[in-house]
């Protein structure tokens, strides 16, 4: 369903929140465990290879699902807004990947296990979450 009117968009945006909300921070989660893997098994310069991957991967994916979750008058500007997000989202992370490729002595391995560890969590998240999880005593569902 797509809001058409403004109490419809922001019940879409209240309810959407919180799942955006625990997507990112575990994105910045498994983003800090690449990470420090890299270092451990590959000194500073993995480091810095995979905090590139890791933002790369979390401020993509923030932008298309902020981009996404916008209020929209329409199914079609909903989907606009949904196509836009995706494509702004492809186009920074290949910006940043080119970026990247310029910096000398970038580990691959590692900024290309951080990238796909955080963008693996937009997949998986989801499907692990129960889909009516009760929190505290008042029994808020997600």
């Amino acid at each position: 369903m797509v809001p058409t009117s403004d109490s419809d968009s922001g019940n879409r945006l209240a309810g959407a929140r919180p799942a955006v909300g625990r997507i990112l921070r575990m994105q910045i989660g498994v983003g800090a465990v690449v990470a420090l893997s890299s270092l451990a098994l590959g000194g500073r310069r993995a480091l810095i290879s995979a905090l590139i991957g890791a933002t790369t991967g979390v401020v993509a994916n923030a932008y298309m699902m902020f981009k996404a979750l916008r209020p929209a008058g329409s199914a079609r500007a909903a989907l606009g807004q949904l196509y836009m997000g995706q494509l702004a989202k492809v186009a920074l992370t290949i910006a940043a990947f080119l970026w990247a490729a310029r910096m000398p002595n970038v580990s691959w391995l590692a900024l290309m296990s951080a990238y796909v560890g955080t963008l693996s969590v937009s997949w998986w998240l989801p499907l692990t979450t129960p889909r009516h999880a009760k929190i505290g005593s008042e029994g808020v569902s997600l």
